[in-house]
């Protein structure tokens, strides 16, 4: 089978947390983000890092009795004993995040090493919420331009659902006729830049 015959790299899902356990290595600003994020859900945290950033520190005092927090570093082999769904390795050493990553693989745990998407099983999407609806979106390569496309979507849909700052003012009536639009101009556009300049060339 050819490459692009295998269909997604990644399956896009949502799935249930609760009960799940999600072990954190890193306590700066993105892992932050992590934790803050998961910290809606009914998933239980655990944060091991040598010392913790504002951000993580302001969600321990927050939500305390949401997050373990473990002052200790990441050791090889210490995720025998540990009884985990998920890891998350958010540390400022890329070394680390790898080596994380492998024993996560040697023991079949999902990990998401937040320096490098390469390196993972799982990743987080862009998310927009709004009274009660979930919209998420994410690319399938690792690159700049799906980053930036992504972004670009996010913020159609923010616009879209009236948030933002250059929102449109929405009751809510009218939503899902502008999801729709947006998914139509987006696929629009898509069909657009896959097609070879010649077939571009014979339509005009």
């Amino acid at each position: 089978m050819e490459e692009n015959e295998k269909g997604y790299a990644y399956f896009p899902l949502f799935m249930r947390m609760e009960g799940a356990h999600v072990l954190v290595f890193g306590a700066g600003q993105i892992a932050a983000r992590r934790v803050g994020a998961l910290v809606k859900t009914a998933c239980r945290l655990t944060v091991v890092a040598p010392e913790c950033g504002d951000k993580m520190r302001a969600l321990l005092d927050t939500y305390g009795a949401r997050i373990v927090y473990v002052q200790d570093v990441y050791r090889s082999g210490c995720l025998a004993d540990e009884d985990m769904d998920f890891v998350l390795a958010a540390t400022d050493d890329a070394a680390v995040n790898e080596a994380i990553y492998r024993e996560c693989r040697h023991r079949e745990i999902y990990v998401n090493v937040a320096s490098n998407r390469r390196l993972c099983s799982f990743y987080f999407p862009a998310t927009v919420e709004h009274e009660g609806l979930v919209v998420a979106s994410a690319s399938a390569e690792a690159s700049e331009d799906t980053h930036a496309g992504v972004k670009e979507l996010r913020r159609r849909v923010e616009r879209a659902l009236g948030q933002g700052g250059d929102a449109e003012k929405s009751d809510g009536s009218d939503r899902n006729e502008k999801l729709s639009e947006i998914s139509d101009e987006i696929k629009e556009e898509i069909k657009d830049e896959i097609e070879k300049p010649g077939q571009r060339e014979r339509k005009q």
